[in-house]
C-alpha cells in the first residue's frame, strides 16, 4: 500500500487515534490533498476503525472538494452503527452537510432517526419548506418508529426546532402522524391536533374516542366536550354503558365524564359504576369519587361494591373520624362531629 507522506503516515495516524490522541497537526489537510488513488487507499484504511471514521468525518471530510466529499459521505453512511441516536457524535452532521439535497431526501427515512436528524432538517430547510414537508412525509411512510417520532418532535412539537414550517406543512405532518401505526406517535399528534386544529379530530369523533391509544381518546374527548358539552356527555354515557364497546374506550369515556361534568351531574354515573361487575370500570369510578367528585350517595354505593379495592375507598371516605365531609364521613352539625385534631391534647 502506498503510505501518505510526512508530516504523518497512516500507521502513525491510526496509532494516535487508537491511543485516544489527535493525529499530528496538518495530518487531515495532508490526507485530504493526496493524489486521488493514494487518498482513496488511505481513506479505505481509515474506514475500517470507528475512531478513524470519526476523525475522517470531523477533520478530513470538510476539507474535500464537494464532489469528493459527497462520494466519501455515501461511503460513510454505510456504517449505520455510527449514526444510532444513542451515540452522541457531532461529526455525523458533516456527512449530512456533504450530501446534495436530492440524496438527503432519498436518505431521509434513515437519517431522520439518526444522531444527525437535526442537521438533516436544517440542511433540507435551505431548499424550502416544500422539500422539508415532502421529506418528512416520506419518513412517515418509510421510516422506523424512532425516525417518525423524532421527526414529529423536531418539526412540530419543539418550538425551538431546526425548522419552522408554515401552517399547511405542519397540518400535513400532523395528519400523517394521526395515521401512524404507533400509538405513541398517534397520541402526540392527537394532542397537537386538539390544541391547534381540533377539526382533525371532530371530523370523526366516533373513530378517535375508540382509538387503541389512550392519549388519542383523551384528546378526542377534550375536543368533543369543548365543542358541544351536552352532546359529548350523551355520547360518552352511551359508549360507557354499552357492553359491546371495547373496555379501554369505555374507561376513557368514564374518565372524560369525570373531567368535564360537575359532581351533581356525574353522581348517578358514579353511583352505578362503583358497583359495576367489571373491576376496571368500578375502580375508575371509585378513583373519580376519591379525587374529584366526593358525594355521599356514590360513597355509600361504593361501600356495596363487589370489589374490595372500591370498598376500601368507600370506607376511607365514610369513616366518622377520618372520612371526607363531602362524602358523608363528617356532617357539620351532626351529633357525632367526627375526629378533632386537638382532642388528644384536651384529654391530657
Amino acid at each position: 500500500m502506498t503510505r501518505p507522506r510526512d508530516p504523518s503516515d497512516i500507521d502513525g495516524i491510526l496509532a494516535r487515534l487508537r491511543a485516544g490522541e489527535s493525529p499530528d497537526p496538518g495530518a487531515a489537510e495532508h490526507v485530504a490533498h493526496l493524489p486521488t488513488e493514494e487518498r482513496a487507499r488511505v481513506l479505505g484504511v481509515l474506514l475500517e476503525e470507528p475512531t478513524a471514521r470519526r476523525w475522517l468525518r470531523g477533520e478530513i471530510l470538510p476539507r474535500l472538494d464537494p464532489a469528493t466529499a459527497a462520494a466519501v459521505a455515501d461511503w460513510l453512511l454505510t456504517y449505520e452503527a455510527d449514526f444510532v441516536p444513542e451515540r452522541r457524535d457531532r461529526t455525523t452532521g458533516a456527512v449530512v452537510r456533504a450530501l446534495p439535497v436530492s440524496e438527503l431526501v432519498e436518505r431521509a427515512p434513515f437519517l431522520a432517526g439518526s444522531n444527525a436528524a437535526g442537521v438533516l432538517w436544517e440542511r433540507l430547510a435551505t431548499a424550502g419548506p416544500d422539500t422539508v414537508r415532502d421529506a418528512a412525509l416520506r419518513v412517515f411512510r418509510e421510516g422506523t418508529p424512532v425516525a417518525r417520532e423524532t421527526t414529529l418532535y423536531l418539526l412540530v412539537l419543539d418550538p425551538y426546532g431546526p425548522v419552522s414550517l408554515p401552517d399547511d406543512g405542519r397540518r400535513a405532518l400532523v395528519l400523517a402522524a394521526l395515521a401512524d401505526p404507533d400509538e405513541e406517535i398517534r397520541g402526540l399528534a392527537a394532542e397537537v391536533a386538539a390544541d391547534e386544529a381540533p377539526d382533525m379530530l371532530l371530523a370523526d369523533t366516533a373513530r378517535w374516542v375508540r382509538d387503541s391509544a389512550v392519549r388519542v381518546r383523551a384528546a378526542a374527548w377534550a375536543c368533543a366536550f369543548a365543542e358541544d358539552p351536552e352532546r359529548a356527555a350523551e355520547d360518552a354515557v352511551a359508549l360507557l354503558v354499552s357492553e359491546a364497546e371495547p373496555l379501554p374506550a369505555r374507561r376513557s369515556a368514564l374518565l372524560a365524564l369525570g373531567e368535564w361534568l360537575t359532581t351533581a351531574q356525574i353522581e348517578p354515573v358514579l353511583t352505578t359504576f362503583v358497583r359495576h361487575p367489571v373491576q376496571e370500570l368500578a375502580e375508575d369510578a371509585a378513583g373519580l369519587l376519591w379525587t374529584r367528585h366526593r358525594t355521599p350517595v356514590a360513597a355509600q354505593a361504593a361501600s356495596e361494591s363487589p370489589h374490595a379495592t372500591v370498598r376500601d375507598i368507600a370506607a376511607r371516605l365514610l369513616d366518622p373520624r377520618l372520612g371526607s365531609p363531602l362524602a358523608g364521613g363528617f356532617r357539620s352539625g351532626a351529633e357525632e362531629q367526627g375526629y378533632d385534631f386537638y382532642d388528644p391534647f384536651r384529654e391530657r
